[in-house]
This record gives structure tokens, sequence and C-alpha cells, in this order.
């Protein structure tokens, strides 16, 4: 008996939980913002990724951590993750910092690389927004060039 009720209860919680996400809910958008140094080491480089997360929906969504990888002129540069929570405002946005982190030769090789050509950074970061209704996660994706000074 008690195992149909705490099923019951369960199944109640799930369906509440649904309910109250939206049926039309659009993928939020993540657009690069901003990369600074945070540490240059002799194995491997930190640097802090500024991502603009915008909620095209008319609720808040909750955000429970961030996974990414960058590629730079169509090679793979940095990889991150964070676990920070946050909560994405409706019709609005965040900008979120993400470490990334890179090791010493693929940083020299993108940097002789640049130097070399002269062109603009093409870029393309890829990666989920974990949700606590989607522990999946959201994928996302975004290309585009940067031009250096």
């Amino acid at each position: 008996m008690f195992k149909r009720f705490h099923s019951g209860l369960l199944l109640l919680a799930l369906l509440t939980g649904c309910a109250s996400f939206p049926s039309q809910f659009e993928k939020p958008t993540v657009s690069l913002a901003g990369l600074s140094v945070a540490e240059i080491g002799l194995l491997e480089q930190r640097f802090v990724l500024n991502l603009r997360v915008t909620n095209p929906n008319d609720v808040s969504v909750a955000i429970n951590g961030v996974q990414l990888s960058l590629d730079v002129n169509g090679k793979p540069f940095a990889d991150g993750v964070s676990s920070d929570s946050l909560t994405l405002p409706k019709l609005g946005s965040v900008v979120v910092k993400l470490n990334v982190t890179t090791s010493l030769s693929t940083f020299i090789q993108q940097f002789n690389a640049l130097q070399a050509s002269g062109k603009p950074i093409a870029y393309r970061i890829k990666g989920k927004l974990f949700l606590p209704l989607r522990p999946d996660g959201v994928s996302f994706e975004r290309q585009g060039e940067v031009n250096l000074p």
C-alpha cells in the first residue's frame, strides 16, 4: 500500500513539474561575449570565456551547469565545465563566466597560425546547458569571427 501511495506521489510531482514547464519552450541562445587570460602556465593555459545566455521564453529558466568546447580556426582549442547555478530571467539574458583550459602545444600552434595569417579568427563554441527538467542538457552551438586589433 505504501509503495503504491509513494509511486502515486512521485507521478503527481513529475506531472506537476512538467505542467509548469512551458509546452512551447525555446532553447536559450548562447553567444561569446568576451575572452580573457586567467593564467599562463608551463603545461596548460586557462582562459575565462564570458558567455551571454539569452532566454527567449516568458518564464525564468534555472541552469545547473555548463559544458563547452571552443574551436579556433577549425581546430579544437579549449574545453571547460561549470557547475555554477543561476537563473535566466524571463525574456532576459545573463553573462556566465566559464573557465576553459588548453594545452601548451595547442596554444603555441594556434598562436603561430594567427600571427602568420593576419585574417580574422574563426571560432565555434559548442556545448550544453544543464537544466533541472532536462538532465540530458540543452545543446547549443555558435560560430563567428573576431578581428585582432
